[in-house]
């Protein structure tokens, strides 16, 4: 079978960040919020890459999925 190649580009997911991590709203975030109104849950990114491992996806390849709400839709 052949390999393929892609990438799962998330935005702004909902997870617990340290204190000493990155801001919790980062400033490029601000000037493209998800059209769905909310952050993305880790368990939307997972399911988009265990679609892209699975045998839906086997003539998909050199591909970004970008798992963002379509915070780049917007303008």
């Amino acid at each position: 079978s052949a390999i393929t190649v892609n990438c799962v580009s998330p935005g702004l997911i909902d997870t617990v960040r340290s204190p000493t991590s990155a801001s919790a709203q980062p400033t490029h975030h601000a000037h493209h919020p998800a059209l769905l109104g909310r952050r993305g849950h880790a368990d939307e990114v997972a399911r988009a890459v265990v679609w892209l491992a699975g045998p839906g996806a086997r003539f998909v390849t050199g591909q970004t999925l970008h798992v963002n709400g379509g915070a780049y839709l917007g303008g």
